[in-house]
Parts: structure tokens; C-alpha cells; sequence
């Protein structure tokens, strides 16, 4: 399952299994790292002036118990582990690939621990044997501080343990007993932090998937509203959205807009001839007409009343709408769908009324009624027609434009 099949159904059917492991499966697990790696990838960058102070800091105490090796920790700080940090906590971007962004981010305690043990293995001070414990302060915010994915912690943590183990047993400053000791206290800190880290991580991961849950239930309900259940068109709340996208974009202010305002003739009589059973499947068969004809992308089919519809065309001008207004003027009538209502062997046809202008000069309620305004003029003259007609001719075009400019203005006075 790709990140586009992530369902609702999906995700509750994986709460519902309860399952304990961290792992999400690999539909979850990639959806989970593109939704929380923005976040992730801005705290890491916002971090790294924190860790630069913060491990600069331990300067201070091995000023005092590492003073014979103190220029050797100052040159390691200043030129390979500080400029490390910083590149390991900007190099990575949002879009890099999770493993290089974690190892990076791995890679900074470690090369803390590293400079640490080793100037510690190198001293001869009488009080090195009390700077080896500052290790742990690195294991403590590695697991608990920099949340680490636990996989990532327990790894790290494991690094630790064993050159912990290797620089307190070879060490001339601790006895056996204290060595041991001091791996003991390191194994405790490291059992409990990455208990600490696996539970931060698990109820993140919960919280996440609970939130997802919730975001799909609003997307699917959002989905619902936006859709005429018996059409499969689009509702008067997605028309909403739609015009707010077309005129609220600065891309479309020279561009045209046209409507195409579609009505069943005799719907009312067909549905008392045949029953509503049948009207409703002339609605569904007389929508599937119009959304054949739709180019995708920004064209939208709205069911705008009860056999209504509405077609919204951003960057088509008039002669181009009523084109298409004609290509589903005749495959409706070529469904051949009987309308014995209106006389032997009739059959279902619409009207169609269709309005054109530019958007920067019209508002949408402005077009809407002279579409409307059109598609009662093709009533009155017949039905089962387009109005305006088909223009053939540049001064036909621009009389027609100019009626439609001229009732957009006699609708903004009114």
C-alpha cells in the first residue's frame, strides 16, 4: 500500500489490532516520516547552536581535572568536534533520506563520547577518574533530549557501553572494582533512558495515529459534503470553494471564465410519467454526459438545484463553452432516454444557458446569473438549445460579449 492509499479504514482497522511494536507498516511508516519530517528536520536545525554551547561547556570541568591534556581537548573542540555538530545539524534537508538525516544526528553524541574517552585514556591528572561519569550526561540527552528513534538510541546507546568499557578497563586511573562500578552506573543509565526514549517514541507514534485517524475522518466528511451523492457532481459548498480558488488567484486575473448553466426540460413531467426512480436515474445519466465532457483540472460540475447544473470553466471564453455546451447537448439527446410526456418517441433533452467574461472584470454571482439569465432565454425560445447560439462570425462574438457585460452591469446596479 502506497502513501496515496492511505484510508481510513486502513488505519483503524491497524488501531483496532493493538499492536504493541513501534514499527508502523510501510504505507504508515512512510506517511508518518512525510507528515512529522518538517518538524523534525527544523528541531535538529534549531538544536544545534543548544549542542555547540552546551558540550563546549564541559571545557570548563576538564580545565580542571584534565589540565595536562587541555590544549589537546581545546584544539578538539574548537576544530573537529564543533564544526562536526554544526555540520551534522545543518548538512541533512527536509527532503534528505531519513537514515542520512538520524545517522547524522546519531553521529554528534558519539563524536562527543569519542573526544571525551579519549583525552580521559590520555591524561595523567590524579583526578581524571572523576571525568569519565560526564559521559553519562551525553548518554542522558542522546536518549531523552535529542529523541533519537529508538532503533538509532539503542544502537548509540550500545556504542557507548562499549567504549565506555574499553576506556574505564584500560585505564590507569580506575581500579577493577571502580571500573566496574562505573560500567554498572553507565549500563543502569543507558536501561533507563532507553526505557524512557522507547515510551516517548511509542506514545508519540499513538498520538500521531490517533491524529491521522482524525485528519481522514474530517478529509472523508469534507469529501461527503463536497459531493451530490446521487450525481456524483459537485455541491453548492464545493462551488464555494472553487470560485474563492478562481478569484482569489492572481494567476487567473487575465484569464476568462466561462458557465455553462444546464436544466432537464419537462423534468418535473418526466418524473410524473416514469416516477422518481427513473427521474433519478436521468439525473445520474444526464450528469455522466456533462462529466465526460470536462477536461480535468480546474473545470468543476456543480448540481446546482434539483435537475440543475452548473459548469465552471476557468481559461475558456465564450465560443469555446458554448462548444462544449453542444457536445453535451447532443450525447445527452443521443441516450435517446424516452419522454413520452412530451409526445410520442420524445425523448430527454436540456437547455443550456452559457456566460463568458473575464474574471478580473466580473464576480462569480455576476456570472452565474447571466448564465441563468441565458439558459431562460433558451427556454423561451424553444428548449433544447444553447443560448447564446453558435457565433460563426467576430461581430456576432462581440454583440453577444458585449450582452454579457451589459447584464453583468445591470445586475451590479440592481
Amino acid at each position: 500500500m502506497g502513501d496515496t492509499e492511505v484510508t481510513l479504514a486502513a488505519v483503524d482497522e491497524f488501531i483496532a489490532a493493538k499492536r504493541k511494536a513501534l514499527n508502523f507498516p510501510d504505507w504508515l511508516e512512510q506517511r508518518f516520516e512525510l507528515d512529522r519530517r518538517h518538524r523534525r528536520h527544523l528541531r535538529l536545525r534549531a538544536a544545534t547552536l543548544a549542542n555547540v554551547v552546551c558540550y563546549n561547556l564541559f571545557l570548563i570541568p576538564e580545565w580542571f581535572l584534565l589540565q595536562d591534556q587541555f590544549r589537546l581537548s581545546l584544539l578538539l573542540h574548537a576544530f573537529v568536534v564543533t564544526p562536526w555538530i554544526i555540520f551534522a545539524g545543518r548538512f541533512p534537508k527536509e527532503e534528505s533520506p531519513k537514515f542520512l538525516r538520524e545517522a547524522l544526528t546519531a553521529s554528534i553524541p558519539l563524536a562527543m563520547a569519542l573526544q571525551m574517552l579519549g583525552v580521559f585514556m590520555l591524561t595523567a591528572s590524579p583526578d581524571a577518574a572523576h571525568y569519565q561519569y560526564f559521559v553519562i550526561l551525553v548518554l542522558l540527552f542522546t536518549n531523552t533530549v535529542q529523541r533519537l528513534p529508538y532503533r538509532y538510541a539503542m544502537i548509540v546507546s550500545a556504542i557507548f557501553l562499549i567504549l565506555h568499557a574499553l576506556a574505564v578497563f584500560t585505564s590507569v586511573h580506575l581500579s577493577i572494582p571502580i571500573a566496574a562500578t562505573a560500567v554498572t552506573t553507565m549500563t543502569a543509565a543507558a536501561y533507563l533512558t532507553l526505557i524512557s526514549n522507547y515510551y516517548l517514541e511509542r506514545d508519540a507514534r499513538r498520538v500521531y495515529l490517533h491524529g491521522l485517524r482524525d485528519r481522514l475522518r474530517h478529509a472523508e466528511a469534507e469529501a461527503v459534503a463536497m459531493r451530490d451523492a446521487l450525481t456524483e457532481l459537485g455541491s453548492r459548498r464545493l462551488l464555494t470553494s472553487r470560485i474563492d480558488d478562481v478569484w482569489g488567484d492572481p494567476a487567473w486575473n487575465d484569464a476568462s471564465i466561462a458557465m455553462i448553466m444546464i436544466d432537464i426540460d419537462h423534468f418535473k413531467l418526466f418524473n410524473d410519467r416514469y416516477g422518481h426512480v427513473a427521474g433519478d436515474l436521468c439525473l445520474k445519466r444526464a450528469a455522466a454526459c456533462v462529466r465526460a465532457e470536462l477536461r480535468g483540472g480546474g473545470d468543476t460540475a456543480i448540481r446546482y438545484g434539483g435537475e440543475e447544473i452548473l459548469v465552471l470553466l476557468p481559461g475558456l471564453d465564450l465560443r469555446q463553452a458554448i462548444r462544449m455546451a453542444e457536445r453535451i447537448r447532443r450525447s445527452l439527446e443521443m441516450l435517446a432516454m424516452p419522454h413520452e410526456a412530451m409526445g410520442f418517441r420524445s425523448v430527454v433533452t436540456a437547455s443550456f444557458g452559457v456566460a463568458a467574461g473575464p474574471i478580473a472584470a466580473i464576480a462569480a454571482p455576476e456570472l452565474i446569473a447571466a448564465a441563468d439569465a441565458a439558459l431562460y432565454a433558451a427556454k423561451r425560445n424553444g428548449r433544447n438549445q444553447i443560448w447564446p447560439p453558435f457565433l460563426k462570425n467576430s461581430e456576432d462574438r462581440n454583440n453577444a460579449r458585449g450582452s454579457v457585460v451589459a447584464l453583468a452591469g445591470k445586475i451590479r446596479q440592481a
